[in-house]
């Protein structure tokens, strides 16, 4: 295997193992000590394929470093600890690839880093949740088609409301592929990502010398969607403040630069989406009134996953399909199994764990215990609340480690203990799957 990967983590000892592990397997590796570090290297013009991204560092911290980098062309793997599941699933809504638990095995690591690879290699758009068109026959999807149709050809502005993951960019991507404008850019802006004191240089761009560290004119979003559409991602993160500047400039149809004295004009529509409930956020002051009614003219709400579970067959041969895995086939008890989980992550989750599934099904096939086993080491199902259906059957949450030494214990059954073949079927050598015999005891 060739590819590039960058270590972030303020660990040395760490870095020194993993890189000495992954240069064994024929990778390119760098490091980075330091969020600052990861910043400086995921930003220039030659990213790493992929990075693996420790959540807990000093200073900058592996969020911090995703929200900087957004949007992001390089699959991060994301390490988190005990704790910090919940800064893995902000992680992964900030456009990580996967995520895996400390302490790291690298042979766990391998076929991750194999997928990774694979996604990373196709054209544009491969393996991301934003390019899925709208798939699913469910009545919810429907509306949103009919939606989408009906609006898309205007050039009114549209708020998509939606929970995490339930792919509120599809929509706006297809709004904009039905549109005059679908010759034109379409640009994504995630405002959770921004600083405050950068927004308006994010999005009407700025002079050289402005302030400090603008070495160079930049024109900004609203310039770069010029005659196309800007979308803008979580939009209830901007702060009042921001929300102010961004009402003017949807109705004046006109931008002001910083360091820039004069107006100028743009041909801009825009699509904003959020998981709030927005009339409460302005109930509570932290959202402009002015700008909830300017944008409510045109809602659309994408229900969750949960509520539409007849489109979980069609997205999930579809995302299987976009993962590069034409060979892996799904037996009935597996549907099953994805139909009886409510997926707090929505379509995002469900790319992770089917993602997880077909790097550890046997003989190509997914079935329903493999399911309910990723299902269970789920970042997303781990930071909720109240547990979901399938996991509430489970006596707790279980870790990635859990699961592979159970799925491991399963093949060794089909195998009749025979470990030459166990191995094979596991993807991995006799003397590596001895190892961890040895380290889960079932030596």
């Amino acid at each position: 295997m060739s590819g590039s990967v960058l270590i972030i983590d303020d660990d040395s000892a760490f870095r020194f193992a993993m890189a000495k592990a992954l240069r064994r397997g024929g990778y390119s590796v760098s490091e980075a000590g330091s969020g600052e570090e990861a910043v400086e290297v995921l930003s220039n013009g030659d990213p790493p394929d992929v990075a693996l991204l420790d959540l807990k560092m000093k200073g900058i911290d592996g969020l911090e470093v995703l929200r900087r980098c957004s949007p992001i062309s390089t699959n991060v793997i994301v390490l988190t600890g005990h704790g910090t599941v919940k800064s893995a699933v902000e992680a992964m809504r900030l456009g990580a690839f996967s995520f895996l638990e400390k302490p790291v095995d690298a042979d766990m690591l391998k076929p991750l880093l194999r997928q990774a690879f694979v996604e990373r290699a196709r054209p544009a758009d491969g393996g991301q949740i934003q390019a899925t068109p709208l798939i699913g026959g469910s009545p919810a999807m429907d509306e949103v088609r009919d939606f989408v149709r009906t609006v898309g050809p205007t050039d009114e502005t549209v708020l998509v409301f939606g929970e995490t993951g339930t792919g509120k960019e599809v929509v706006a991507r297809q709004i904009h592929d039905t549109s005059s404008r679908s010759d034109q850019p379409f640009v994504a802006m995630n405002a959770a990502c921004v600083p405050q004191e950068l927004f308006e240089s994010e999005l009407f761009g700025h002079k050289r010398g402005a302030f400090t560290g603008a070495h160079a004119d930049r024109p900004g979003l609203f310039r770069e969607a010029e005659g196309g559409t800007l979308f803008i991602d979580e939009l209830a993160e901007l702060p009042l403040e921001s929300q102010a500047k961004l009402l003017r400039a949807i109705e004046t149809k006109a931008i002001r630069p910083v360091g820039e004295s004069g107006e100028t004009e743009v041909d801009v529509r825009i699509v904003a989406a959020t998981n709030r409930d927005l009339w409460e956020e302005t109930q509570g002051g932290r959202f402009r009134e002015d700008l909830y009614f300017r944008l409510q003219v045109f809602p659309v709400l994408i229900r969750p996953l949960r509520e539409r579970t007849t489109d979980i067959a069609p997205l999930a041969a579809h995302l299987i399909a976009r993962l590069g895995r034409t060979d892996i086939e799904r037996d009935p008890q597996a549907l099953a199994a994805l139909r009886e989980y409510d997926w707090p992550g929505n379509v995002r989750e469900l790319l992770n764990v089917l993602r997880r599934a077909s790097l550890f099904a046997i003989s190509n096939t997914i079935d329903g215990d493999l399911v309910r086993r990723m299902i269970a080491a789920s970042v997303f199902g781990n930071a909720r609340d109240s547990a979901p259906p399938a996991a509430r059957e489970e006596p707790g949450r279980v870790s990635l480690a859990e699961v592979e030494r159970e799925h491991i214990e399963r093949v060794l059954r089909d195998m009749e203990g025979n470990i030459t073949k166990a191995a094979a079927a596991l993807g991995i050598d006799r003397r590596t799957l001895q190892r961890k015999l040895r380290s889960y005891d079932l030596d």
